[in-house]
């Protein structure tokens, strides 16, 4: 399928289908960028050196930044 083909299809999506695709595109774009690949090996690096929080204190962080 070409890109012309593609696009041609988005523009038959409702606004809902094209932001979920926008989204889609968006993780895609980032997860391929040099920087995801350096910011993702360097939390490897720090977990192994064991930097590492529970389940629990997760849980915590994430409801203290939602309040």
């Amino acid at each position: 399928m070409s890109v012309q083909e593609i696009q041609s299809q988005l523009a038959k999506l409702t606004p809902q289908e094209q932001a979920s695709v926008a989204r889609f595109l968006e993780t895609l774009r980032q997860t391929h960028a040099p920087e995801f690949a350096r910011e993702l090996a360097q939390g490897h690096r720090e977990m192994d050196a064991g930097r590492k929080i529970s389940e629990a204190e997760l849980a915590k962080l994430l409801a203290a930044t939602r309040s």
